[in-house]
């Protein structure tokens, strides 16, 4: 706690006199704590099947993605491999069967970019007639199960930190979220972050305030280049997750490593 405590003063306080983040189309590299984010969001929502059945449409919004998208979508580069795993003990989201009965175990969504499976129990899979995993999930007794996200977690690759940071000549490093949007499909977004250091000739240089970056869900995906090795992987998760109505509040987990995407709209300001 005192390591972390240090970490934030001192980032709080060259934040005080920092430039702001450049409005430019440049690389990006974020850290865990900010992929977390970007994984929910862009890819555990989207991926729900009832959502995608149209169950979500009047509260939380619906997707951009379709049923027969499975098996057939690009949905990012080579190096996304996107996996369901409730049976890992250190995450917010794990369990040994759904609420429907089924048996939690380790599934890939997305296999080396392609989009395979959804998230979808029981019911959901006999409505689609597609896959799913086990994910049907009450908050309570008093709430029917819903299809839920669990321990939806991005595979680390084989790149180092330094790799990852030498192998760009401008971008900007980003991470620990302040805000966020996306549109009802999961589709457009608009991040912000706490704290972030331009990247020139391979290094990490001054701290810059207010950063921002923005993107579509396909092409961002598309465009992530390099993967974080074990070294750089975290695991985070989020405690309050809502969804359904009457609204379900309930736990999910997400773990990823270091990931640069290239030619991201970066900006800064509040």
């Amino acid at each position: 706690i005192e390591t972390e405590a240090k970490q934030i003063s001192n980032q709080a306080i060259e934040l005080l006199e920092a430039d702001q983040c450049p409005t430019e189309v440049c690389d990006l590299v974020l850290a865990p704590d900010q992929m977390m984010l970007q994984i929910h969001e862009s890819v555990g929502h989207p991926l729900e099947l009832d959502r995608i059945l149209g169950d979500e449409r009047n509260f939380a919004g619906s997707s951009f993605v379709n049923l027969e998208d499975f098996g057939k979508m690009k949905y990012g580069s080579k190096h996304m491999n996107i996996t369901f795993d409730p049976t890992v003990s250190s995450e917010f989201a794990s369990y040994a069967f759904d609420d429907g009965g089924l048996k939690a175990e380790r599934e890939y969504l997305i296999k080396d970019g392609l989009l395979v499976r959804g998230l979808g129990g029981k019911e959901s899979q006999v409505r689609s007639g597609l896959e799913g995993v086990a994910n049907f999930r009450a908050s309570s007794w008093n709430r029917a199960p819903i299809d839920r996200m669990a321990n939806i977690n991005l595979e680390p690759g084989d790149s180092t930190k330094n790799e990852i940071i030498g192998s760009i000549e401008r971008g900007v490093y980003m991470e620990s979220n302040r805000s966020w949007s996306i549109d009802d499909y999961r589709n457009k977004f608009q991040f912000g972050c706490e704290y972030a250091k331009l990247i020139e000739n391979g290094k990490l240089t001054k701290v810059v305030k207010n950063p921002n970056y923005r993107g579509i869900t396909n092409p961002f995906w598309r465009s992530l280049s390099m993967i974080g090795n074990k070294d750089t992987y975290e695991v985070f998760g989020t405690p309050n997750c809502g969804k359904g109505e009457p609204n379900q509040v309930e736990r999910v987990g997400h773990a990823s490593p270091l990931c640069k995407f290239d030619k991201v709209q970066v900006f800064g300001g509040t």
